[in-house]
């Protein structure tokens, strides 16, 4: 791409554009350099957090970046009240976010698009986070092998328990499985399988994107590639499958994990159906919505992000789980952790890394930076017992 040239002030620079030149200065030759990776991956989602009316450089404001710094206290907020929130972000990482789009237009300036960068702004740089904010990582959970089993075998034995006096009619206690071993097993994101509030994109997946057969899930990831592909390993098959014929999907594009909430059904169905359908009131009266859905073809929302945090909960309290630490329940989060550990201790940082889809292997290392100091302690152990043993012997023979 041609190097821009200064000019006179362009502010109506499209935004993407814009970012597209930044980003592509500040990659090293060959493409390669992770300040640009991750600088493109924070002012994608910083243009997809604005407004709609928002397309060009000029037209972010000082207050927007107040929204923002505003925008991401709430995300730090949002780990400490939960670290295992997918939503939330540490002090330091909200400050790095913000200086990564500060330094963007403190490029547009000097490139002639804006006159002052509103990054700059210093009453919206107040409302950043303190750096320390949510930063005690020692709170983020892992499954545990023995956590990760006693899920199972609970929800194994209600949904069997249910599918045998109800038939077809146990959806939710098949569909309750077919989360848990999807979870436990995938290391996939909540937000990568579930409807996410907060990002219109994220629909959740559906019977389309899943090959059971094959082991594979595809997914929006993380780095916003569409199709990207999450492993279904055989112990997670079986429960999806069962599932699968129970909740019966009238056509591949309905979600795997739809909704049950009625109001959100309701809605669906007089939103999709209401200028298609003459007697959509008496259908819906003489029948539930999701019947009414099922008939024209219409797919319901997927659940949530929060529901299925909400669905863990249940189920450990109502199945006695014991979980350890701190923490009340097995989260959704906890249990990709603890996929990776798993690999991580089997297979090795390779594994776990493919497994769990990160771009950079050092995020991998870092995640699970515990294992490789108990296991550098046990080599450090090995090699001090036998200088000890070398020199008590030398001692002795002296």
């Amino acid at each position: 791409m041609p190097e821009p040239q200064p000019t006179d002030v362009d502010a109506h620079k499209p935004l993407p554009k814009a970012v597209e030149e930044w980003v592509q200065k500040k990659a090293k030759p060959g493409g390669g350099g992770n300040y640009a990776r991750e600088a493109d991956r924070v002012l994608k989602a910083f243009i997809d957090w604005t407004p709609d009316s928002i397309e060009s450089v000029g037209d972010v404001s000082r207050r927007t970046m107040m929204q923002y710094a505003e925008y991401l206290h709430r995300r730090a907020d949002a780990r400490v009240a939960d670290p295992d929130d997918e939503a939330g972000i540490t002090g330091r990482t909200a400050q790095q976010y913000y200086a990564l789009v500060r330094a963007f237009f403190t490029y547009c300036v000097k490139w002639g698009y804006r006159e002052e960068n509103p990054g700059e702004h210093k009453p919206a740089m107040e409302e950043l986070p303190d750096a320390s904010l949510g930063a005690d990582s020692n709170r983020q959970q892992f499954w545990s092998p023995q956590e990760r089993t006693a899920f199972i075998r609970y929800v194994d034995e209600r949904a069997h328990d249910a599918i045998t006096d109800q038939g077809s009619d146990a959806v939710e206690e098949a569909r309750d499985r077919a989360l848990v071993y999807l979870f436990a097993y995938s290391g996939a994101r909540s937000a990568e399988l579930l409807r996410d509030p907060n990002d219109s994109r994220r629909t959740g997946v559906t019977w389309a994107d899943v090959d059971i057969e094959a082991g594979v899930i595809q997914v929006l990831g993380k780095s916003q590639t569409v199709g990207e592909e999450v492993q279904l390993p055989n112990q997670a098959r079986p429960a999806l499958e069962r599932y699968r014929k129970i909740l019966d999907p009238p056509t591949e594009e309905w979600p795997v994990f739809p909704t049950r909430h009625a109001p959100s059904l309701y809605k669906c169905a007089r939103t999709k159906l209401g200028d298609r359908v003459e007697s959509l009131e008496a259908e819906l009266k003489a029948d539930n919505p999701d019947a009414v859905l099922r008939r024209y073809e219409i797919p319901p929302p997927s659940i949530t992000t929060e529901t299925v945090r909400n669905i863990f909960r249940r189920l450990c309290d109502e199945g006695k789980i014991p979980v350890e630490g701190k923490h009340k329940y097995l989260k959704p989060h906890g249990a990709r952790r603890g996929a990776g550990e798993a690999l991580y201790r089997a297979e090795g940082s390779s594994a776990a890394q493919r497994a769990l889809r990160h771009e950079d292997p050092s995020t991998t290392s870092k995640m699970y930076s515990h294992i490789e100091a108990s296991e550098q302690a046990e080599v450090a152990s090995d090699a001090f017992e036998k200088i000890d043993e070398s020199a008590t012997t030398e001692d002795d023979t002296s």
